[in-house]
């Protein structure tokens, strides 16, 4: 049985989520909200992260723009996180 495109979403932002958190954030998710990222993560003393996360890396300029939009509104810092040959890149806009 294969996975949905979905239940692979989900299970990234779950890895994402465990890798997140053992750098020493508390991440939540935003399941459900239609929200430009999928993650927020918080650690004290740095701005919170806003983490789009994609199973592959391609996020269309349009997305991109909201998701550095809403992190700038929000004093955060947009995050694109994919995988690549299996592990978890995090990556800045």
């Amino acid at each position: 049985m294969s996975l949905t495109a979905y239940q692979k979403g989900y299970l990234f932002e779950r890895r994402v989520r465990r890798q997140l958190e053992s750098e020493g954030y508390t991440v939540f998710r935003t399941a459900g909200s239609r929200a430009d990222f999928d993650l927020v993560a918080l650690k004290a003393g740095e701005p919170p992260l806003l983490v789009q996360c994609k199973v592959n890396p391609k996020l269309s300029e349009r997305e991109k723009e909201r998701l550095c939009e809403t992190a700038g509104r929000a004093g955060g810092v947009a995050v694109l996180a994919y995988r690549e040959r299996r592990r978890i890149k995090i990556e800045k806009l």
